[in-house]
């Protein structure tokens, strides 16, 4: 096994989740956060780094390690991980129910968290001010900026990029992001009390992968537009699953189904560190929710369906307090969900976490450096494992190393470019 010992590997290998947390350690004059030439949120170094940046940098880095969940009673489940409550819900406010992408519980719970005083903001990812296609990192302390923010963003994001000032503030906050965003703090946690102190609720939702800025824009270009014409622009909500939807700011409107974004465009451009993830289900935060499909036949629908549901897990005794608060002080519903239904309805999460140990297995053959993914179960999960999906796993990892495909540009390269054309 060998982990990456170098911020420039970690970046170059293809291991940077792109969270942002070295910008706000060393300062953007040392390492700004940018848009690589994949598309991707990247740190471009504005000159070497000392061997004291490089230690400071990687104790954090989830790119290098995720040592294991939050400290929890529970049985780690071998897939899914510590689960004290498992439920299925949704927000009561109607409003949040149908701009959120799901059901709306991560905004209820963000909502409950600012209302009742629990926390003074809520730091989360939205919609760009400047561009529709792009995101941007929200330090919110209203009602209506959090609902802002309900809602899927299928791309590139820094949300810790000033994770050091925010506690340097001494407000006290909650965070929202995804999986591997909340690994980060609980390894800065490690080096830094303040997170503990200042951060007591960590939320995250199921994650499939954080695609290249690249697939959204191949979207815009499907749809016949101009990424500059582009006036609103979101994933989904607005309905269950809801459709990618499009406006121009000469009126004209377009929309395709859930499926057609994700497998046709956005699965496409993910990038490497997310395939070889051991954490899509949010295993570090308090509480992580993420779709209640409906089951067709066995198998999760993404069809049009009303009103979002979430199926949603608290991690932790905060996390379950927390639920059980807000159902008690009416910002969400719930109903009885099962393990079962959970292992039937997020098998592709079952899928991805078998596949782990093999795909490092194909890195690791041929020398390629990877995460050290800890507590995290990726050798029980990997021997649950059929021999199809174990030979699958290793020989798409390793043809994928042999063609330099998980490589990525140097970290002093240059940066994205929407007009050119995606891969």
């Amino acid at each position: 096994m060998r982990v990456a010992e170098r911020v420039e590997e970690i970046v170059e290998r293809g291991l940077c989740t792109g969270c942002g947390a070295c910008e706000s350690l060393l300062g953007k004059d040392v390492l700004g956060m940018a848009l690589s030439p994949e598309g991707f949120m990247r740190p471009r170094r504005q000159r070497p780094l000392h061997d004291d940046e490089q230690r400071a940098v990687i104790q954090v880095c989830a790119g290098r390690s995720q040592p294991g969940p939050a400290p929890s009673e529970a049985t780690p489940h071998r897939i899914f991980g510590p689960i004290l409550h498992l439920a299925r819900g949704h927000a009561t406010d109607r409003q949040i129910r149908f701009k959120s992408a799901t059901g709306g519980i991560l905004t209820a719970l963000a909502v409950y968290l600012l209302e009742s005083g629990e926390v003074d903001a809520v730091l989360q990812v939205g919609v760009s001010t400047g561009n529709p296609l792009e995101n941007e990192v929200r330090f919110n302390t209203t009602r209506d900026e959090i609902v802002a923010c309900a809602g899927s963003r299928y791309g590139p994001s820094a949300p810790l990029k000033d994770i050091v000032a925010l506690l340097d503030s001494g407000k006290r906050f909650a965070f929202i992001g995804k999986p591997c965003d909340v690994a980060t703090l609980r390894n800065l946690a490690r080096v830094d009390p303040r997170v503990d102190r200042q951060i007591p609720y960590m939320l995250a939702m199921f994650c499939g992968g954080n695609p290249s800025i690249a697939a959204t824009y191949d979207i815009v270009r499907r749809f016949g537009e101009d990424h500059s014409d582009v006036d609103e622009f979101r994933y989904r909500g607005h309905g269950w699953p809801g459709p990618t939807y499009l406006r121009t700011r000469q009126g004209r409107e377009h929309r395709q189904s859930y499926d057609e974004t994700w497998f046709s465009n956005l699965t496409y451009e993910l990038m490497f560190r997310c395939k070889i993830c051991a954490d899509g289900t949010g295993e570090h935060a308090d509480v992580v929710a993420g779709d209640c499909w409906v089951m067709d036949n066995g198998k999760p629908s993404h069809r049009e369906a009303g009103d979002g549901w979430n199926m949603h897990i608290a991690r932790t005794e905060r996390g379950r307090h927390l639920i059980e608060d807000a159902v008690v002080a009416g910002y969400i519903r719930e109903e009885p969900f099962t393990v079962a239904e959970l292992e039937e309805m997020h098998d592709d999460h079952g899928l991805k976490k078998r596949s782990v140990l093999w795909r490092l297995a194909g890195l690791a053959l041929t020398g390629q450096p990877f995460p050290d993914h800890g507590a995290l179960r990726v050798v029980q999960a990997g021997l649950a494992a059929g021999w199809r999906e174990r030979w699958t796993a290793f020989r798409g990892t390793l043809g994928r190393s042999l063609k330099r495909r998980n490589r990525e540009s140097p970290i002093t390269s240059g940066t994205f470019s929407p007009d050119a054309k995606s891969s």
